[in-house]
């Protein structure tokens, strides 16, 4: 029986009765010499015709940084995923930071609104300390966002 490679998904199918085929024997190579191919990713594989061809080593970086793109582009939209762990912990940390940018900036106000040395530490007096967190705050913060 002959092998065949489908022209379009470069799926390489051993040994297979024509009748097997799922998809019309137009649509596939039969016997294809895979000869410049062998040891490479059918991603890189470029078929033109009935001829298979390895990309050249550019080409190949080209779809490898495709590739990696797709893949952080598909772990970073895990933060639109309602429910999630990453999620609710990028929550909380947002909500931890913003509170730190708030405090610098209320400081900063107090500096830039000072005539002298005690007119800002009156000021600076009026700001909240932020207080340090636990892990079980951290857990608590995390199962609320949830």
């Amino acid at each position: 029986m002959p092998n065949y490679l489908h022209r379009t998904t470069r799926q390489y199918l051993r040994s297979v009765s024509t009748p097997d085929l799922q998809e019309p024997v137009a649509n596939y190579i039969q016997d294809p010499d895979v000869s410049a191919v062998i040891g490479f990713p059918n991603r890189y594989w470029i078929i033109t015709g009935d001829v298979v061809t390895l990309m050249d080593q550019a080409a190949r970086d080209v779809v490898d940084a495709d590739l990696n793109t797709a893949r952080l582009n598909s772990i970073a939209d895990g933060l639109d995923q309602t429910q999630t762990i990453l999620k609710a912990f990028a929550e909380v940390l947002l909500d931890e930071l913003n509170s730190r940018a708030a405090t610098s900036n209320s400081i900063l106000a107090a500096i830039d609104g000072a005539n002298n040395l005690g007119s800002l530490k009156a000021a600076v007096t009026l700001i909240s300390n932020t207080p340090q967190r636990t892990l079980a705050q951290l857990k608590s913060a995390v199962r609320g966002k949830l």
